[in-house]
């Protein structure tokens, strides 16, 4: 008991005497607060009074330089001496626009030549006390070539240069000084008179004009006006006092000629005698304190845990996506470069990462709707950590793409492995509101050290392996290999080449000829594009189209062609011509009142023109395809259906809309003289279209037997090169022009021989 006492007795003395101590340190603090603030306090007004001076300085000359930079001013004062003048236009005028006190003309040399009082003449005896002192001004003002403007040379005068800027301007020199004239401080400014255009009349030294302005009851109450100050005034002896401030106006050799007193703030007194009350209730409240202390403490301790788990939480949440509860694409950076910095430490670390996305995940949202699409992406995340293993990485970084990374050794086989455990998640179907889905993904899969050391290297390689495998149809896997990184490079360059080609018209349309099977005359021809580099040489369509699809290029290069197209139809008036329509110029927004506007431009006509689409566009984006194919139906075009048969098994498409046109797909015309299979199904292909009363072509007819068994089929056109290969619009038109004499070149590969009848 008697050691918890003393105990509790040495806590008590201990608070008193933290107490006292406090109480002392803050007493101290704060008067040392309160001398700290004065002393600064009088410094910044003194600072402030002394900048006004020089300000007002400034002023004065700037005032007076109006009147004395004058080619007047110099030529009656300088060179007439025409004391009239200077009356009126610098005595008179000077006091009763600004007031300056006493005002002297002087020569260069400081010899008195007018002097005025109140704007008045005045004797010249009254300058005699400063004769010195504007002679000294004068010699450090040429000394020190303090002037208005930039110094850059001198002018020769008949007795002295003078300074000039660099177009040959007299420059003005000028000068400020604290003197005591007449018993009293004042001001006193220095100004020469020069031509400001005329700078012929530049000969004589100019003269100058002195002012001398008082510190007097008018410039008192301006000063305290402007600068908030109370008992502003001017003495000789410096005032005193602990509620006084004041600054020395001293001349040119340091010396003061007077003081400026004015009454000092002393905030910092000001707010200790506001502020003790305010000390008398903190020493109070600091005793409580200490009492309450512990009691406090113990709160403090519980609240600082609860905003620790707080902020454990929120920093948790900050590394999470809020939909799938996976971490999201900035934590899993940061994560992943932690284990790379590891890797780059020690040499026998490694880790894979696979950067996979959901095929068509566009098509799923605007069919099912994005309330469907963010469960089906919930529910990905969800097989992800129940397939892949726990110690695996697993990241949402936005949208339907995820990132895995895998710690352990990287090779062939375990690559392979990853890869297959990914496309394992989407083995079997997913259960989205009732419905049952089938989703596919792609992905690409890199590694380091071998594949890069650096975050954003290891996924860049993933998402061109990723890419990869959404070239080669999805629904798979791909490792990233070097040649990818080549063929995206090449891709990239394709590109910027491509942009390059619409600027500068290296593009060109050729023309394959289609021919009635009956007789083997042109009906109608295809426009195809080619592109002639003029260092790479030809680059074929199915290298530089798929390009300028990703690149957003499509809808130009459309737009293009259809220009071309409908420019080069007016020339073959009775020759239908088909355009390749591609699903992104198709679905674009506007796209028939943009076609409707070129046509106006163009004063062309829609008959003769088809256009062909796939049937990829018709199945992805039904509805508003068909819209858009009807106005152009409405609007006089053609509307072919191309590469038909390949794709897709479903063909409930050919009863919502009646094309005009089928073209069969040149891959079920490249086997039938060889496969009795293939042309079982060509006869059923041209039996649909005949039963649908649409013209039947058949694409990619290369021999005579291909010939004859199309026709046999029933055909009523053919496309290939055993009639014709594409030729520039310059060839086509000689093989018209012959065909219309009836002396029609040859169908082979030549066009000076004759046709092949039927």
């Amino acid at each position: 008991m008697a050691r918890t006492e003393v105990a509790l007795g040495l806590v008590v003395l201990t608070a008193v005497g933290v107490l006292l101590a406090l109480i002392a340190a803050v007493v101290l603090g704060f008067r040392h607060s309160t001398t700290l603030v004065n002393r600064l306090d009088r410094q910044a007004e003194q600072r402030l009074v002394a900048n006004y001076v020089d300000r007002m300085a400034a002023s004065s000359i700037a005032q007076q330089k109006v009147q004395l930079t004058w080619d007047d001013a110099y030529r009656a004062v300088v060179l007439g001496r025409d004391m009239r003048w200077a009356d009126t236009y610098l005595g008179e005028f000077l006091w009763s626009n600004f007031h300056y006190d006493r005002i002297y003309l002087v020569d260069g040399q400081g010899q008195l030549l007018r002097a005025w009082h109140d704007g008045k003449p005045a004797p010249t005896a009254a300058f005699v006390p400063l004769e010195d002192k504007v002679r000294g001004e004068l010699v450090q003002m040429a000394a020190n070539r303090t002037v208005f403007g930039t110094f850059t040379g001198v002018r020769r005068l008949t007795d002295t240069d003078w300074p000039v800027d660099d177009q040959g301007r007299a420059l003005t020199r000028w000068s400020k000084a604290m003197i005591r004239a007449e018993g009293r401080p004042a001001m006193m400014t220095i100004a020469s008179i020069v031509p400001d255009t005329d700078m012929t009349l530049l000969r004589a030294t100019p003269s100058h004009l002195v002012t001398v302005r008082f510190f007097d009851g008018a410039l008192l109450a301006a000063m305290r006006s402007d600068l908030l100050l109370k008992g502003v005034s001017v003495g000789v002896p410096p005032a005193s006092g602990e509620h006084v401030n004041q600054t020395a106006l001293a001349d040119a050799s340091g010396d003061p000629v007077g003081w400026l007193s004015w009454q000092f703030s002393a905030r910092g007194t000001a707010i200790s005698e506001q502020m003790r009350p305010l000390f008398v209730a903190l020493i109070c409240f600091v005793v409580a304190l200490v009492g309450s202390g512990a009691a406090i403490l113990r709160v403090l301790g519980r609240t600082m845990g609860k905003l620790r788990e707080r902020e454990a939480g929120a920093i948790e949440q900050s590394r999470r996506d809020p939909m799938t509860g996976l971490p999201n694409r900035g934590y899993f950076i940061h994560k992943l470069e932690r284990a790379l910095g590891d890797i780059r430490q020690q040499e026998g670390m490694a880790l894979a990462v696979a950067f996979f996305d959901l095929d068509h995940f566009k098509y799923i949202n605007d069919t099912l709707g994005h309330s469907a699409g963010d469960l089906l992406v919930a529910e990905v995340a969800a097989r992800c950590r129940n397939r892949l293993r726990g110690d695996d990485l697993i990241a949402r970084l936005g949208g339907d793409e995820f990132v895995v990374m895998r710690a352990g050794p990287v090779s062939p086989g375990e690559v392979s492995r990853l890869g297959r455990e990914v496309m394992g998640i989407f083995a079997a179907p997913f259960k989205i509101d009732g419905r049952i889905i089938d989703v596919t993904a792609s992905c690409g899969i890199s590694w380091a050290p071998e594949q890069g050391t650096s975050a954003a290297d290891l996924l860049r390689n993933a998402d061109i392996a990723l890419f990869r495998a959404k070239q080669r149809g999805r629904s798979r896997w791909r490792a990233f290999t070097a040649e990818m990184a080549q063929d995206v490079h090449r891709r990239r360059e394709i590109e910027s080449e491509l942009r390059k080609a619409l600027q500068q018209d290296q593009l060109s349309l050729v023309y394959q000829p289609i021919v009635a099977a009956a007789d083997g005359r042109i009906v109608g021809c295809e426009a195809l594009l080619r592109w002639d580099h003029p260092e790479l040489g030809q680059i074929s369509p199915s290298v530089f189209v798929p390009i300028a699809e990703q690149a957003g290029l499509m809808n130009l290069l459309g737009w293009w062609t259809l220009g071309r197209v409908l420019q080069q139809r007016a020339a073959w008036p009775d020759l239908d011509v088909s355009i390749n329509l591609s699903p992104l110029q198709l679905t674009a927004r506007g796209f028939l009142e943009d076609l409707d506007l070129l046509m106006r431009e163009l004063r062309a006509k829609a008959d003769g023109i088809t256009f062909e689409v796939t049937e990829g566009v018709l199945m992805e984006r039904r509805a508003g395809a068909f819209e858009v194919l009807a106005g152009l139906q409405n609007r006089g075009f053609g509307v072919a259906l191309d590469d038909f048969g390949t794709g897709y098994s479903s063909l409930s498409y050919l009863t919502a809309f009646r094309f005009d046109r089928l073209k069969i797909d040149r891959s079920f015309v490249r086997n039938i003289d060889r496969d009795l299979d293939a042309q079982a199904v060509l006869k059923a292909i041209v039996a649909l279209g005949h039963t649908l009363r649409t013209r039947v072509v058949a694409e990619g007819v290369e021999t005579l037997l291909q010939r004859q068994l199309v026709v046999a089929a029933g055909c009523e056109m053919i496309q290939g090169f055993y009639h014709w290969r594409p030729m520039p619009p310059q060839e086509l038109a000689e093989v018209l022009k012959a065909q219309s004499a009836a002396t029609l070149p040859s169908a082979g590969r030549s066009p000076k021989r004759k046709v092949r009848a039927a």
